[in-house]
């Protein structure tokens, strides 16, 4: 019964995480639902359910051409189908309305809202398993959990019908079990959400085949994993391809969005981390601060022997960042901040984790929980903003002006624009080198750990 109390006392810290994540998340979903319509490609999706519930198809230019979608939209809406000859199909994948059509029918948007709810708390349980099978201690895993919880991208679309949370849970997911020898169970569940992450759109490609690798890895030469593994993957693969060739007679994953190509490879990287980073907009560290501790986790990892969670972190992620690093929409269009990014950023829980787990001093803990306050205050102003947080091209942080509104000060004309302010790149300059500054403050207070109680913990039976 003893070696019970530790996985014991996981589970009670996890729900207290799940629990303490879960309020603002519904609260968030159930505002959206009954205060603002879908917005961006939302209600694109919502249209591919209303198609198959109405009509049980997914030819959805009937659902714009009758009005279908008055449920979740009460106003106009433009078609989002396919180019001809398949201009009845529709623009985007149907992986995620498949995946959320259950709840569809039995609450509409608010059954989908819910069930994007439910994607973000199971990642959340899957971020906690992953720093606590790492070896972090449950103060520093507990704390990550949250962080990614509430202070990333996870808080930003729970209420919202994007696709990326879903990639984001098969992330974090797959890192969590290849992080020790994974079980045919595991396997089971790892191979059928690869093979879903095409389905549910075709620019996640890159991570399917990158965590395929490390599960490969992982697996060996072991034949019973690898039929666990490969069943599921294999089955969806080929309807997916069967489907491909059936409806679109093309075997071209992208089919549908085959406009996007010329995105590809049309940007100096460089240039765009720089973007992704640090623009006010559409950036990572102005919405989300408590990624500034990624870089610390990353220094004391490689200088305390952990390279091995940091080399599969890379593996499973770096491909895609670096194909949408190429790209000159690597912001994602008309949305909330960092959506193309919102399928990897949870995965950085370890450096982050690791950061807090290193650190002996209070005040880094708190410089953590005010960066998760931040962004709880940026999105729950985001709410008061005429576009609902969404942007394109303004130039400043949406909620930001909508705090500039209410306190009668300024601060968005202090901060790095993309769009306004790019060839000016003086701000961009002084905010990185103070998004340094703070990344070495963190690496003062830390010491090394004392082995006890930093062994791997196993993850739920």
């Amino acid at each position: 019964m003893e070696s019970d109390a530790p996985l014991s006392q996981d589970r009670r810290a996890l729900a207290a995480v799940l629990a303490v994540c879960a309020v603002p998340m519904v609260a968030s979903a159930l505002l959206q639902r009954y205060t603002r319509m879908p917005e961006g490609d939302e209600p694109h999706y919502l249209a591919i359910n209303e198609a198959l519930k109405r009509y049980g198809s997914i030819h959805v230019r009937p659902v714009y051409d009758n009005w279908d979608f008055t449920a979740f939209h009460p106003g106009p809406l433009s078609a989002h189908v396919a180019a001809p000859p398949h201009d009845t199909l529709p623009w985007h994948g149907i992986g995620g309305p498949l995946l959320w059509h259950g709840p569809y029918l039995l609450g509409g948007r608010t059954g989908v809202l819910l069930f994007m709810v439910a994607v973000s708390l199971l990642t959340v349980a899957n971020v906690w398993w992953l720093l606590r099978g790492l070896g972090l201690d449950r103060r520093p895993a507990a704390l990550t959990a949250v962080a990614i919880g509430l202070g990333s991208t996870v808080l930003t679309y729970t209420a919202k019908v994007f696709v990326e949370p879903l990639a984001a849970l098969v992330v974090v997911y797959a890192l969590r079990v290849l992080a020790t020898r994974p079980r045919p169970r595991d396997l089971l569940l790892l191979g059928a959400g690869l093979g879903a992450l095409p389905w549910v759109h075709s620019r996640f490609l890159p991570l399917e085949a990158s965590l395929a690798l490390l599960a490969a890895w992982r697996i060996g030469r072991d034949r019973r994993r690898w039929a666990a593994f490969l069943a599921p993957l294999a089955a969806l693969t080929a309807g997916l391809f069967a489907y491909l060739w059936t409806v679109w007679h093309s075997l071209n994953p992208s089919v549908n969005q085959a406009g996007d190509k010329h995105l590809l490879f049309g940007a100096n990287p460089v240039k765009s981390l720089v973007g992704v980073l640090l623009d006010q907009e559409h950036g990572v560290l102005f919405s989300y601060p408590v990624f500034l501790l990624v870089l610390p986790g990353v220094l004391l990892a490689v200088s305390g022997g952990r390279r091995e969670p940091l080399m599969m972190l890379l593996v499973a992620v770096g491909p895609y960042c670096a194909i949408l690093l190429t790209s000159p929409g690597w912001w994602g269009g008309w949305a909330p901040p960092a959506r193309l990014w919102a399928a990897v950023l949870p995965a950085f829980a370890f450096p982050i984790g690791y950061a807090l787990h290193r650190a002996r001093h209070a005040v880094v803990t708190a410089f953590a929980g005010l960066c998760v306050l931040a962004t709880v205050a940026l999105e729950t102003l985001s709410r008061f903003s005429p576009s609902n947080g969404f942007s394109a091209d303004f130039g400043y942080l949406v909620p930001l002006r909508v705090l500039e509104s209410l306190a009668g000060l300024r601060f968005t004309a202090y901060l790095p624009a993309w769009y306004t302010r790019a060839d000016a790149p003086w701000p961009f300059l002084w905010w990185g080198l103070a998004a340094v500054a703070v990344a070495l403050l963190v690496l003062l207070p830390t010491r090394v750990r004392p082995a006890a109680g930093t062994g791997p913990v196993a993850g739920p039976p």
